[in-house]
């Protein structure tokens, strides 16, 4: 019989069950998407659309998964996915069903993105983006907020339609390369899946070819050349050819801003703050033309044609299923590699933005009635009480706004628990879902020695800077050609910063997480799932970071 144990809890972190049966599950926090303590109106986005879209993925391709509940534990978001139960036979079935289910998607993931999952994307896109805010009567304004919440989950929905079979394309990949060639390293499969044209690469190489257009232009590059971020718009306002380029700025955020440097509702996509933009801009201007990101991602694209070729040599005298099964699980992992990116950009960054306005738009309505001081107020609200408060006017929420506030104030002071809840004694089941997850989020890192750091091998490579500790990427400044950032997590609007890094290291994630991603097409050494790295490394520190390994050595 298998036996349970409860999880210990770190205090001070007071842990009262809203409903006592979740003390039975087992809870994960999750610091690579949300480390910080959530907003009432974040908490039940989660809830209500990521959870739900997450539950409807897992049952569409028979996941052996009861649910997948989510809940926000002292502000923290955590969740929980239920295994099912039953008879081994029974088991060994529902494994059987999705198996085939996702081995019946890896065939067909180009198909299922660019056929049926982008479409209807762009559709909810063109819903939002045709709607004035502004202008709307405010019964109208209501049916478009309600509209909002029903197609943000059917958004989430897609997205764990996609990112299922893709990330176990990429997983399995990995676990058949290894098979085929008991020598490989941990990172050697990744290595054919690099270079490949995805949006998170076109947002660097814009933003890139926006910086030589500020290059060739003597007053544009000045003002890049002696300005603060800040101050930059100000500055190319003040002439002709800035105000052009202003334009020209202006496009491409408007193009490719609907992001922000965290997966959070509060924080501003580039369209609010365009900042985050400038400073990497301005970091491009003064980088010269070998840095440029198109030469990095040539560079990853020959290197996976010289291991392509070398995996087809080495693959020459197998029998032909077996190099027939290389080529289509190949094919699959390279179109999942492309997916994985491009879904960051047009679900992920695009439906927070287009949310976080909507909403910032009922809270100016708010503020106009009274109700809130500020616009963003509004995200301390549930979207009960928003609606309430929209339909019948006259209501006080400013005490409402400033205990909530207050509260997330000393949330911030927690230490949330990595698990929580009851954790079963026997060790999960080897399942393409189960080594999915750990490829993902890491697994716990292993202790060093006394000036040593473990985690993830994430980008191969060693290299030896000055430790960047940064927690947002407004303080990209700070970081030097050749600085090794140090972050809790990266998000895709931190790509351009890869160029600059001379390799990056987080305490969170697994060699399938974004930033390791990035870090293998920009071709710098990247250690991630380190989960201390910020704590422990401190800003200045010369480091070395060994990436194929996954140790960093504190020099």
């Amino acid at each position: 019989m298998t036996t349970q144990t409860l999880t210990p809890t770190p205090l001070p972190f007071p842990l009262i069950w809203a409903d006592p049966a979740d003390a039975a599950l087992f809870w994960q926090h999750d610091p690579m998407h949300f480390p910080d303590p959530l907003a009432p109106m974040e908490a039940a986005m989660l809830e209500r659309t990521l959870g739900q879209g997450f539950g409807y993925g897992v049952r569409a391709y028979d996941a052996p998964i009861e649910r997948v509940e989510i809940r926000t534990i002292n502000g923290y978001h955590y969740q929980s996915m239920v295994p099912m139960t039953g008879t081994p036979d029974e088991m060994a079935a529902q494994g059987a069903l999705a198996e085939a289910a996702i081995r019946g998607a890896l065939g067909s993931l180009d198909e299922l993105w660019s056929g049926t999952v982008l479409p209807e994307i762009r559709a909810h896109l063109v819903f939002w983006d045709s709607f004035d805010l502004e202008r709307a009567t405010r019964a109208r304004f209501v049916a478009h907020l309600n509209e909002t919440w029903v197609r943000l989950r059917r958004v989430w929905e897609l997205h764990f339609v996609t990112v299922l079979p893709a990330y176990l394309a990429m997983s399995e990949f990995d676990e058949l390369y290894r098979g085929l060639f008991p020598d490989a390293g941990p990172l050697d499969s990744y290595r054919l899946l690099e270079g490949l044209p995805n949006m998170t690469v076109e947002v660097g190489q814009a933003l890139w070819q926006l910086s030589r257009a500020a290059i060739a232009q003597p007053e544009v590059r000045d003002v890049f050349m002696t300005h603060a971020a800040q101050e930059i718009p100000t500055a190319l306002y003040a002439t002709a050819a800035g105000r052009a380029f202003l334009a020209d700025l202006e496009d491409y955020v408007d193009r490719y801003g609907r992001r922000a440097d965290k997966w959070t509702l509060l924080a501003p996509s580039w369209t609010e703050d365009p900042t985050p933009a400038i400073e990497s801009l301005r970091e491009f201007v003064r980088r010269p033309e070998s840095d440029a990101p198109a030469v990095m991602t040539q560079a990853a694209a020959a290197g996976r044609e010289r291991a392509i070729a070398e995996a087809r040599e080495r693959l020459a005298g197998y029998p032909a299923p077996v190099v027939g099964q290389f080529e289509g699980m190949l094919a699959a992992a390279q179109a999942a590699t492309v997916i994985s990116e491009d879904h960051n950009f047009w679900i992920d960054n695009m439906s927070i933005h287009h949310l976080r306005a909507v909403l910032l738009a009922a809270g100016r309505r708010l503020v106009d009635d009274g109700a809130i001081v500020l616009a963003s107020d509004v995200f301390m609200l549930d979207p009960e009480e928003l609606r309430a408060t929209l339909a019948a006017p006259g209501a006080d929420l400013r005490p409402i706004v400033a205990e909530r506030l207050a509260r997330m104030a000393r949330q911030r002071a927690l230490q949330p628990p990595p698990v929580l809840g009851t954790i079963p004694t026997q060790p999960p089941p080897d399942d393409p879902f189960t080594r999915l997850a750990m490829k993902f989020n890491g697994a716990p890192p292993a202790p060093g020695d006394e000036n040593e750091l473990r985690g993830s091998a994430g980008s191969s490579g060693t290299v030896r800077g000055t430790a960047r500790v940064i927690h947002s990427i407004s303080e990209a400044g700070r970081i030097e050609p050749g600085d090794i950032i140090v972050a809790e997590t990266t998000a895709p609007p931190w790509t351009p910063l890869f160029a600059t890094a001379g390799a990056v290291v987080t305490d969170t994630g697994g060699v399938l997480s974004h930033c390791a991603v990035v870090a293998r097409e920009y071709g710098i050494p990247a250690v991630v799932g380190t989960a201390t790295a910020t704590s422990v490394i401190a800003d200045g520190q010369t480091i070395e970071v060994d990436g194929d390994a996954g140790i960093i050595r504190i020099v």
